[in-house]
């Protein structure tokens, strides 16, 4: 008979991965902060136009050293997370799968509730999402998965021809879910042929090619004229009626897409400066599957660095860091310079986004600053862990406590932080940048005292304790025995 599954016990913690943990809920505190004063509509627009002397140079330096950095630090950590359970699990004999897809949904409704009630900026629906891909290509067969994919893609293509032929057929959706399921399949064979090193290899491809796709497609367009002159253009050069209805069929689109775009900043805008909650709750409700929708290839690139974390635990990387300490140096003297510097130069080519005028500009920025997002990351796990086995040691484990109340605390944040400066609380939208980092600074201190104390009474943060119960299908015991 297998071993029950149960929660991990506190001797068996991996208190790196909590310091890690803690770091990261700081990094995403101060990304996060902008987006409680700032329309989530306006997240992919940059430095926010109109900022000078210290509120200007607070923003560049967390589009520098913060942006991208920790989210990608975190789902580093999830995936770690996925392998000790795993490897647990397979030690013990114990079952993984379905525990692990309760965990998933469980983690999927924090998402949705998190999103809906309280800020749509949330990233654990999208955790959830990447990690069903994660147990689908740990799972299931990777022949199955091809053949899917190629079935999908003849598909397309044969409905592809009837359409052109005057049979409207949906192909597009066949294409949309046959390319994503050839990836997903070849990522299953890496991590069936090369145990270790697949790992790592799937999840650094999955990450750098759409990244790499992005930076080297807008350097391509730079130079094109703006969007105004290439209309003209297009249009100028439409021979037949028809190539112009076309042409102005596009450019009506862009426009109509951009309108709604503008449309919902306007409405958010209107109703986080607002004072009803609960219009405000309807119009996050409305938007939650819209959002969700859209998000499927940020899933692809998260599976990519749950995997590259998975890889840390699997090599035996961070299970046992004091022998791997060379490779933690090498990351943190590489890692951080590189990816500190495309972020610089990213924002050197176009700090904010004109529309219509350095959009090539701005997603060279954008591709520049997501590949050395990952850089960074790694780099800084590198640096931290050898500050742990440094002079830094007693002053980084006290992030400890808040790193094991993780998601107590990230969802504690959104809470106070709608609360602090929506219309319908506190009413302080549109602080100064530079105060928003203060705030962050204060607010995450009291989150390390109060983990410290919660901790010294209780085993689990409160969300912890029930994402636990919800994985392991019983109530855990919460309050620390005298």
């Amino acid at each position: 008979m297998h071993a029950e599954f149960r929660p991990v016990a506190g001797s068996d913690r991996i208190q790196t991965l909590d310091v890690l943990r803690g770091v990261a809920l700081l990094g995403i505190a101060l990304m996060n902060v902008e987006f409680f004063n700032r329309p989530i509509g306006d997240l992919d627009a940059g430095l926010p136009l109109g900022a000078t002397g210290l509120d200007y140079w607070a923003g560049w330096l967390v589009q520098v050293f913060v942006r991208g950095k920790f989210w990608t630090m975190f789902s580093l950590l999830f995936g770690m997370g996925f392998a000790v359970m795993l490897a647990r699990a397979t030690v013990a004999g114990r079952g993984f799968l379905w525990p692990y897809l309760r965990r998933t949904l469980a983690l999927a409704v924090f998402g949705a509730l998190h999103f809906i009630a309280v800020w749509t900026g949330d990233i654990l629906f999208s955790y959830a999402t990447g990690a069903l891909l994660l147990v689908l290509v740990f799972a299931a067969k990777p022949q199955v998965l091809l053949w899917l994919g190629v079935l999908l893609l003849l598909l397309a293509a044969a409905f592809g021809i009837a359409t052109g032929a005057g049979h409207a057929l949906p192909w597009q959706p066949m294409l949309g879910f046959g390319i994503p399921l050839l990836l997903l399949g070849a990522v299953a064979y890496a991590l069936r042929r090369w145990p270790v090193s697949g790992w790592r290899a799937a999840g650094l491809a999955l990450y750098l090619l759409p990244a790499l796709a992005m930076t080297i497609g807008s350097a391509a367009m730079l130079g094109r004229p703006p969007e105004a002159e290439q209309n003209r253009i297009q249009l100028a050069e439409a021979k037949t009626p028809a190539a112009r209805k076309a042409v102005e069929a596009a450019i009506a689109q862009r426009d109509t897409q951009r309108a709604a775009h503008l449309r919902d900043i306007a409405d958010e805008t209107r109703l986080m400066r607002g004072d009803s909650y609960a219009e405000a709750t309807a119009w996050r409700a409305g938007h939650f599957l819209k959002m969700q929708g859209q998000s499927i290839g940020f899933a692809i690139i998260l599976l990519g660095v749950f995997l590259l974390g998975a890889w840390f635990i699997r090599a035996g990387v961070m299970t046992d860091p004091a022998a791997h300490l060379p490779l933690f140096r090498r990351l943190a003297w590489i890692g951080i310079p590189l990816g500190i510097g495309l972020s610089v130069a990213g924002v050197m080519v176009a700090p904010s986004h004109l529309r219509g005028q350095n959009d090539a500009a701005f997603q060279l920025g954008m591709g520049l600053g997501l590949v050395g997002s990952l850089a960074a990351s790694v780099g800084y796990i590198g640096a931290i862990v050898l500050g742990l086995h440094g002079r830094l040691r007693q002053w980084l484990a006290m992030l400890a406590p808040a790193g094991r109340m993780a998601l107590t605390n990230y969802i504690s944040q959104s809470v106070i932080g709608t609360w602090f400066f929506y219309g319908y609380g506190l009413g302080h939208w549109g602080m100064p940048r530079t105060q928003q980092v203060l705030y962050v600074l204060a607010v995450f201190a009291l989150q390390v005292l109060a983990s410290r104390w919660w901790l010294a009474r209780f085993r689990y943060g409160p969300l912890e304790w029930l994402w636990r119960w919800a994985t392991y299908g019983r109530r855990p015991p919460m309050r620390i025995m005298a």
